[in-house]
Formats: structure tokens, sequence, C-alpha cells
């Protein structure tokens, strides 16, 4: 039983990208992924009957849904308000609110509450405010109100706008540009920070190390490799049903936030090191550390990345470069829909492996030689990466690096 459930960036009308040259059943999967995705997530709500299912983020975009996206949309808010629930959609202006409203033909039980008109509804005979508090970091002044008599919740709900485009290893948390931390700042400004009766949200799609008092909601479904977190929506349980009367009595329901996965698509790293030989060597070495973990039948399909680990040699690198078309090929020959739900999508050397043992204190490069070039290229990856205030993130410089390294080595 839950009494709310939360959804982050359903993003339906946004497929997930299809790798190419893959097979039917990965193809049917991946283009599916997001309304399948935010079924799974009204799923949940029908299931654990609850009274209010919550959206935020990216839904449908008046200019790129389809019809049978709105119809898909507006008949699940319409068979959750036959259940007794009602949806309630967090945006960050009115207009965003009047073009859903439009496109979904105004169904029953379809709500709204935006950062200048928060939401109050009676969930379970408790009343309980809906605040929304988009990128921005501003928090609306109700959440500083004294609460108004009887028992009252106040529930406050940030989300990102933006889509992480690198490694959550380039950006971590706190940090000059990272949403989370204006909404962490906003909400530690408020009087409203300390009062037992709020519950403060941050929706994201990394897993920044937010504070306590701060909970983290995930998106539906994870985009891209980039996206450390596992596709999931989130439960909230208001009040103790489990005792014997007819009343539910009011308990300890900070407690009672949880995850439940959601993600038809989940992306995984495959690192193994570099194997000598050609392509059939390094494809039997990667296959048999994707089927020692390979999902099963019934979990999320995984779109595999794989990378070799060629220490500080950079002809290897070169050479893993040269046999990557054979070895995926060789892959995705043994790929079984039935047996392993794993799909190896790319190929690559590692290119995050430390250049620190390239560096002067470590190689004795010597001035005029080429070696003294790879040397100096390693001492400035390693500046950048004990500089706090470098632009350049620690993975993006030895990334650069190393493809300057190879470009040198194949010409």
């Amino acid at each position: 039983m839950a009494d709310i459930v939360f959804a982050f960036d359903p993003a339906i009308d946004r497929p997930v990208a299809i790798p190419e040259t893959a097979p039917a059943a990965v193809v049917a999967a991946v283009g599916k992924a997001a309304a399948d995705s935010f079924a799974e997530a009204v799923s949940v709500a029908q299931l654990a009957k609850a009274a209010v299912f919550v959206v935020c983020g990216r839904w449908l975009d008046p200019r790129r849904a389809s019809p049978a996206q709105a119809a898909a949309v507006r008949r699940a808010i319409l068979d959750l308000a036959a259940a007794g629930c009602r949806t309630v959609f967090l945006a960050s202006d009115v207009a965003t609110c009047q073009d859903l409203a439009r496109m979904l033909g105004e169904p029953q039980g379809l709500f709204f509450a935006t950062p200048l008109a928060p939401l109050a509804l009676q969930v379970r005979g408790m009343a309980v405010d809906f605040v929304a508090s988009p990128e921005a970091g501003h928090v609306p002044a109700i959440v500083d109100d004294a609460p108004a008599h009887g028992v009252r919740r106040r529930i406050v709900v940030g989300w990102e706008t933006s889509l992480p485009v690198v490694s959550a290893a380039d950006g971590p948390w706190p940090g000059d540009h990272d949403t989370a931390a204006a909404f962490v700042s906003a909400a530690a400004a408020s009087p409203a920070w300390t009062q037992p009766a709020s519950f403060w949200i941050w929706a994201s799609r990394r897993r920044p190390a937010l504070p306590s008092g701060i909970h983290h909601l995930p998106p539906l479904q994870p985009r891209s490799s980039t996206e450390p977190t596992e596709g999931a929506c989130c439960t909230l349980t208001l009040l103790d049903r489990s005792g014997d009367g007819d009343e539910p009595a009011a308990f300890d329901w900070r407690s009672r936030w949880r995850d439940v996965p959601t993600q038809r698509i989940a992306w995984r790293t495959v690192r193994v090191e570099s194997a000598a030989g050609g392509d059939e060597e390094l494809a039997t070495v990667l296959w048999t550390a994707i089927e020692q973990v390979a999902p099963s039948e019934q979990a999320p399909l995984e779109l595999v990345r794989c990378v070799v680990q060629c220490g500080t040699s950079v002809a290897r690198r070169v050479r893993v470069g040269e046999i990557a078309a054979e070895t995926l090929a060789r892959l995705r020959e043994l790929f079984d829909p039935k047996r392993f739900r794993a799909w190896p999508v790319d190929l690559i050397a590692d290119p995050v492996e430390s250049l620190a043992p390239l560096g002067h204190a470590r190689s004795g490069g010597r001035p005029g030689t080429t070696t003294s070039f790879t040397s100096a290229l390693a001492d400035i990856v390693d500046a950048i990466e004990h500089d706090p205030a470098a632009s350049l993130g620690p993975a993006t410089a030895r990334q650069a690096a190393w493809v300057a390294l190879e470009l040198v080595e194949s010409t």
C-alpha cells in the first residue's frame, strides 16, 4: 500500500535512441521503453491503491507528441481516476499546464501545480500541499508559511530540466554548475526546512549526494550510459494502516519512501583487460564477462558498452580500435533474447585509464623524443586531475590525451 506515487521525466514523446544494426527484438524493446516505463509506474499506483500519482519533468510536448501518445496518457489518467487516484502534474509555468490540458482533452482526475500556484488536496483525509520548485532553485513562499490548523503535509518537489551529457565522474556534487546545489541552498534557507510536516524531493537523472532530508527521485527510464541511476518511480506512505482500528493512524511517514523499478532498458559497462591476438580472442574474453552477469529473461534489456583496458600500451589501444567492428560482429552473433538479454552497442579502449605511469616522474622521459611528448601530456592531465578549479573534467582530460597519443601512434 502507498498513498502517493511519484514519476519523473516520462518523456513519452522522446523515445530512447535505437542502436544501429540491432535485431528486431532489441528494436522493439528500445522503441517502447519510454512508454512502457510510464505504464509500469501507472501500474504501481494502481496496485498500491495510491490516492495521488505525481508527475514532474517532461511528459508530453504538444509540438511533437502524436495523437496515439496523447490518447495513451489520457487513458492512463482516466483509469487511475476510476480507481480513486488523482493525477497531479507539476509544471514550471501555467502555459505548460494549459497546453497539456488541451492536448489531453481535460480528462477527469488531472490536476496541476506550478511554483506560483501550489495545489492542496485531501489525501486519505489529510491535507497535503504539492509545491513545484523546478531547476531555478526558487522555493515558493508558501513553504515558509506556518501550516494551518490540524494535521497537514507539505511536499516540495524540485527537478532538473537539463540532461547529463557527460559521465557523472565529470560532475561531482556539490558544484557551481550542478542544478541540485541551487535547490539544496534554497531548501536550507527556507524556515520550513526544519518543519516536521515538510517533505523535500529532488528529481534528477544524476544521483547527487543530497543531504539528509532531501530524497532523490530518479527518472522512470534512463536514456543513455551517462546516467548512473536506475529507472524507478517512488512511493510514499503517509498513514499507517497496519492497526486494527477503523481509522488510519499517523506514524513515521518520512521513512516510507521507496523505489520501485520501472526501467525497460539498462546500460552496463563491461571492462576486461586487453587480450593478446585478434578479434576472435577479444570477443571470447568479452562474451565470458557478459555471460557471467547476463540478465534473465524477465530483467530489462541491457545495452552493453565493452571497454578494453590496455594499460599504458598505446599500440594496443590502436589495435583495439582496428578490430572493434569485427569483435562486435562476433559478440552480436551470440545474442539470444530468450537467454541473455544483453546487446553489445560499443567497443572501445578504456578512455579514462590513468596516464600517471607515463608521466616524467615514472617514465624517465627524455627531452626531444616521442616519450618526452607522452610524458608531458601525462603531466598535464595529472595537473588537471589535482586542480579543483580546472574547467576540464578529469575524465574528459584523460580521454582527450589518449586520443592524441593514438593519433601519434597511428601516423
